[in-house]
């Protein structure tokens, strides 16, 4: 018989830090945050709850890495979207592609968490730097994709990435919920538009 290949420490705390990011999406995207609790994140994830509080100091702390993770995660979506063709190099591309990733349970789980942010004090400390480093991330993969001055970039990310997220608490509210796929499509023909060679170079905000 083969010998069972025995996991690396290593291995083991990923697979236990990977278990409870999913548990905790799972659970905000079920519950929302305030009913997303540590213990029931840790029976969610199959583990302990002192394991829980080994790998993460608080529960705020453990939110706070979700809403990163998530981030990582939907990085590697819309490059596997957009690589092998044509895809996303046009900004009216990009409320399509938004919605195929922010519409799923982890990017409702994060809307979640950066609402609850609002005033929980402890969680805004630690979710604002995380926010902010992805946005000036986002800001950065458009100026390399669309070039354009910072002012207009900045707007466009935050109309983009606010207007596809809000869209996904609409759908929940609708009793159709493919009509919110019409405000989609408009943002793509508002972009088509306002930039038809699918750059923003030459516009500038007053």
């Amino acid at each position: 018989m083969a010998a069972r290949t025995r996991r690396t420490q290593e291995e083991r705390t990923t697979e236990t830090r990977t278990a409870l990011l999913n548990g905790a999406i799972e659970a905000v995207f079920r519950l929302g945050y305030a009913g997303a609790t540590t213990p029931l994140i840790a029976d969610e994830a199959g583990v302990s709850r002192g394991a829980l509080t080994h790998h993460f100091e608080s529960r705020a702390d453990l939110m706070a890495s979700v809403v990163t993770w998530v981030y990582e995660r939907e990085v590697e979506q819309y490059a596997s979207l957009t690589t092998g063709s044509d895809r996303g190099s046009r900004l009216s591309d990009w409320p399509e592609l938004l919605w195929e990733v922010l519409s799923k349970p982890s990017g409702l789980a994060v809307l979640e968490i950066l609402q609850a942010s609002r005033s929980n004090a402890d969680l805004a400390e630690r979710v604002k730097p995380v926010q902010l480093a992805i946005e000036q991330a986002s800001l950065e993969a458009v100026k390399v994709r669309f070039g354009g001055n910072e002012r207009t970039r900045h707007a466009i990310v935050r109309l983009l990435v606010w207007a596809i997220r809000g869209l996904t608490i609409e759908r929940v509210l609708v009793s159709n919920p493919e009509v919110v796929r019409d405000s989609v499509d408009m943002l793509r023909v508002l972009f088509e538009r306002f930039a038809p060679d699918g750059a923003i170079e030459n516009f500038v905000l007053d």
